[in-house]
């Protein structure tokens, strides 16, 4: 799906992949934090030289991935917001083994208010919210690891226009704070509002790199196209 791919992410940059379907960009993003096995490479992540291949091992070295299909890998459909913002770190909200609700709710209060999420109760079932509640919800679970690096797929897809800003809040706040974020989007106008660079992926290789500045959607449309 992928080959012969190398790019460098620093603290707190926000880079964009962009890529026609079937580019490789989301598998590309799994691989890296260990959620579909990688034949060969390496990830360094600071002074660490990694072999992918366990997204338990990258969770814990501070990597988080919000997926594609938030609702089938995102979310558990049935649980409430309280439940599904721990799920990502249970060793946070546990004592000898057993969740704490009173740790739970704490965490979840902190990011319902800091994420602005909408919803009438913690424990009401996470299918009940909008797309957009529940792509924070998704953002919210990974934050509570406190991660260093944020991995974003299609973060926007199948929400409106107000929560697609708050996103990019989100997004730019996480930099701000030294958060690095790689983000891949179909809609290459929202990567170049977010992003400090955008690399192009053609045929499951890196093959471009453009800057925002002077860029138009349309000339990265070519970009992604050109044979």
């Amino acid at each position: 799906m992928f080959h012969d791919v190398s790019f460098t992410v620093a603290r707190g940059e926000v880079v964009g992949i962009a890529g026609m379907l079937g580019s490789g960009r989301t598998e590309l993003l799994k691989a890296i934090f260990g959620a579909e096995p990688a034949d060969t490479g390496e990830v360094v992540l600071g002074d660490r030289i990694l072999k992918p291949g366990s997204a338990w091992q990258m969770k814990d070295l501070g990597v988080a991935m919000t997926p594609e299909n938030r609702k089938a890998e995102g979310l558990v459909q049935m649980m409430g917001t309280r439940a599904n913002m721990c799920l990502a770190s249970l060793d946070r909200v546990a004592v000898k083994g057993i969740a704490v609700p009173r740790l739970e709710r704490a965490v979840v209060s902190r990011y319902v208010e800091s994420l602005q999420i909408k919803l009438a109760d913690f424990e009401n079932p996470v299918s009940s919210l909008s797309g957009g509640n529940q792509q924070k919800v998704v953002i919210g679970k990974w934050l509570n690891t406190q991660p260093k690096v944020m991995l974003f797929d299609e973060p926007t897809r199948g929400i409106d226009v107000q929560a697609k800003q708050q996103i990019f809040e989100i997004v730019w706040a996480l930099s701000a704070e030294g958060i690095a974020s790689i983000i891949v989007s179909s809609e290459l106008e929202e990567l170049l509002d977010v992003c400090s660079r955008i690399l192009v992926m053609r045929h499951g290789s890196i093959v471009d790199e453009v800057s925002p500045q002077g860029t138009s959607a349309d000339d990265l449309v070519v970009r992604c196209m050109e044979a």
